[in-house]
This record gives structure tokens, sequence and C-alpha cells, in this order.
């Protein structure tokens, strides 16, 4: 294996998943970055939802709420700001940004999600691979992208997007796991003494192609022209994030990305 952002090559066993150990996870030393072996297969297909409802007191919901939240404190231009929310999903944090006065546009790369945000949200959605969409170079505020810089084949390609579209000076805010959690790090050292391992559902195969800690994140964002203004980690829980977003172990990152004037 190969890594990604350095070009390192050899990169030795990290950890594994699935019943049989079959799904192998790499990591580089020299920039920390985690990369899945795709040769086994990937399923990106288990993430379509099938029903949109942004008021309802779902855990997805709270999660919405607090990305928006992030959002605010950290990224909320004067009056008039645009936000483009890549890889959408169901379309919460566009319905709640447009709701508190945001020019929005979301982008989507399962037809069933387009179709169900437009539908039931009224939201300006279109349906587009990532890094095929083109958009408007430069006429951003804020670009999201939560939990889908996991699952590109080319991360700072991703990333280098974001910075194309953004205004000089815009944010982005991106989420996804933190490989160097503690929770993480707990599981694969009891997996590594045969404590306990985690059991797969017979039909399980992995949806992410690498995984990021700080350091990697950091490396990748740089690589791309952004700079990264804030990294903290975060939970569900209002207890654990209170937490988390000081003591940075969560099992998840929420970063902003800024492009420079």
């Amino acid at each position: 294996m190969t890594c990604k952002l350095c070009g390192t090559g050899g990169l030795p066993l990290f950890y594994t998943q699935g019943d049989r150990q079959q799904y192998k996870f790499y990591r580089c030393l020299r920039c920390r970055l985690v990369v899945y072996d795709t040769r086994t297969g990937v399923n990106q297909a288990k993430y379509i939802v099938s029903r949109v409802d942004p008021a309802a007191p779902t855990r997805q919901n709270r999660g919405h709420r607090q990305t928006y939240a992030f959002i605010r404190r950290h990224a909320r231009p004067p009056a008039g700001g645009r936000l483009l929310d890549l890889g959408c999903g169901d379309g919460t944090v566009l319905w709640l940004a447009r709701r508190d006065g945001w020019d929005v546009r979301g982008v989507e790369l399962f037809p069933e999600h387009t179709k169900l945000v437009r539908d039931t949200l009224g939201l300006d959605v279109e349906t587009a691979d990532i890094m095929s969409y083109e958009g408007e170079e430069g006429a951003w505020d804020c670009v999201v992208l939560t939990h889908v810089l996991e699952h590109l084949p080319d991360p700072v390609a991703g990333l280098a997007k974001i910075r194309r579209l953004l205004k000089p000076g815009g944010v982005g805010v991106l989420e996804f796991p933190n490989i160097d959690a503690f929770d993480a790090r707990l599981r694969r050292l009891l997996a590594r003494l045969g404590i306990h391992r985690r059991r797969y559902a017979p039909d399980y195969v992995p949806g992410h192609v690498q995984e990021f800690c700080r350091a990697s994140f950091l490396r990748a964002a740089e690589r791309a022209g952004l700079a990264l203004e804030r990294w903290e980690t975060y939970a569900i829980n209002p207890v654990k994030y209170a937490l988390f977003r000081h003591v940075p172990i969560g099992n998840k990152a929420r970063v902003l990305v800024r492009r420079p004037r």
C-alpha cells in the first residue's frame, strides 16, 4: 500500500475489519494517514436514506443542529451569506441555514436523496459526484462537507475543490471520523490482545477509504491550499460534547479551514 498524501510505500498493517479480518487498513508512519485496501470492496450505497424530517427529535437531527451551531459560531458572514453543502444527505443542515437567512445550495451523489430533499424541503439540490461538480468558482462564503472526505478516493483533490469554490477568505466546515479517538484506540488494543473483537453483519463491507487524525488532515489541507483554523472533536451526547470540544479525544472531528485572501 502507498500513502495518498506523501507517497510513502510499503505501509504497515494498522488494523482489520470483518469477521475473517479480511478488510485491511494500513497506516503511514510519516504523515499518519490510514488507508483502506479497496480491492476487497467498498459499499457506499448503505448510506442512502429513505425519509426526511428536519424537525423530528432524532439523534441524527441533533447532530445536524450541532453542525449548524458550529457554522453559526465560526463561519457566519454578514447578512446574505452563501452556503454550499457538498454531499448534503437529507438536507437538514441546508434547511437550518436557509431558515437562518443563508442563500443555500446542495450537491448530492445519490439521486434518491436529491429527489427526497427537493420534494420534501423545497431546497436547491442537484445530483453530482463531488469530484466532477464544477459549480461557481470563488462564489461561496461557506462550503460544508460532513462525513464525505473519508469516502473520497482522492481527499486532497476534494479539499482543493472546496478551495476553488470558496471566496477568498471563505471557510470550509468539515466533519469526519477521528482515527486517534480514545475509544478507537481502546477497541484496537482489545482486538490485538484478543479480549474483544467486534461482530460484523454477514453483508458488511467498509464504506471509508481512508481515516484521518489531526496530523494527516492538516497535511492534506495544506497540500490543498487551505489553512486549518479550528479542530475539535465531538459526540452527539451533550455531556460528552462539552468535554470533547476541549479535550480532543472524541471519535468524530469537526474542523474549520479557510481559503487565504
